[in-house]
């Protein structure tokens, strides 16, 4: 059974960076993905245009899971994906990881970097964000008859987008920059049940300057289509319904925790939201949390800060093997 001085459990932003900064550490690190490294960046939205990273007016997310991917490999960590962790117990003072078989991925691709079943780590970091992606979902009748057939809750890569006219739903970052970025290939309409959005004014602006058709107040009630979406039944305040052209609809109005399992983890967890302290400690001697799964008074999720968190927990890691040696 392989041991390791850091395992980390989650291959999003938050959980790269502590692979990458505990490899450049010198600390023999292993970290596992459950789908396809990058988290959200490359399960949700792999073409959206990101806006608030720091050093890019503007990159694919896609890109910067790749990058956080490629650098935490060139300082040796060991990255495995398509391997989710079962259960997590205690050897001694260790983390004793079980892992499952997560299939071969969407591309086909056998699981990168086999390991075995078990192994065991003296560090955990903690970086499982929401879970397996569940997102939001609108509540139709027709949702299940239409997904897949005009319906995404996943941005598809944008070349590969063939629609005329595309509905995105939603008031947050994530809806403004999906909007904006498929305005290029077809025409786009917004449906926002609430008069403001909550994005970044940034976003917002160029919104306002976009040729993007903006429906607030307003919910889709309905879908319609002979075998695909063809359009979709806006509900709107006044008590009126609206009929929408709809080609693609991009439901984009958050993710439901999944993480089902983890209450059954010996590391005393209850939810989705861990609270940690400014090092990222999470209450268990050498564990540690960081990402959309670690909380604090304060926090605002963005990836720079998932990053920053990850950086910091791989930090604490460090002292805590020193502390221990």
């Amino acid at each position: 059974m392989a041991t390791y001085d850091l395992a980390v459990i989650g291959g999003g932003p938050a959980g790269l960076a502590a692979a990458m900064y505990g490899g450049m550490r010198g600390l023999s690190t292993v970290v596992f993905e459950a789908e396809a490294f990058g988290g959200q960046l490359i399960n949700l939205y792999p073409t959206k245009p990101v806006t608030n990273f720091p050093g890019h007016t503007e990159i694919f997310s896609r890109d910067i899971a790749q990058r956080l991917a490629d650098q935490a490999d060139h300082f040796g960590a060991e990255l495995s994906e398509w391997r989710p962790v079962q259960f997590v117990g205690r050897a001694a003072a260790d983390f004793a990881i079980r892992l499952g078989d997560g299939g071969a991925g969407e591309a086909g691709a056998a699981p990168t970097n086999g390991h075995d079943d078990e192994i065991t780590a003296r560090t955990l970091v903690l970086a499982l964000g929401l879970g397996r992606f569940m997102p939001r979902r609108l509540g139709l009748a027709d949702e299940d008859r239409f997904e897949g057939k005009g319906l995404t809750y996943r941005l598809p890569p944008i070349e590969r987008i063939d629609a005329r006219h595309i509905v995105v739903v939603g008031g947050g970052d994530s809806a403004l920059d999906t909007a904006l970025s498929l305005r290029s290939v077809a025409d786009v309409t917004l449906v926002h049940r609430r008069e403001a959005f909550s994005a970044y004014a940034f976003s917002q602006q160029r919104l306002a300057e976009a040729d993007i058709r903006l429906i607030t107040n307003g919910e889709i009630v309905g879908l319609a289509g002979d075998g695909r979406l063809e359009q979709v039944v806006v509900a709107l305040a006044d008590d009126s319904t609206l009929e929408v052209p709809a080609d693609l609809l991009m439901v984009s109005i958050g993710q439901v925790p999944e993480l089902h399992g983890i209450e059954r983890w010996e590391l005393s967890l209850r939810d989705a939201h861990t609270p940690v302290s400014s090092a990222m400690e999470a209450g268990v001697p050498g564990l540690f949390a960081a990402g959309d799964f670690a909380d604090y008074p304060g926090k605002v999720k963005m990836i720079a800060t998932a990053v920053a968190e990850g950086s910091t927990a791989a930090a604490s890691a460090e002292r805590y093997l020193m502390s221990m040696s």
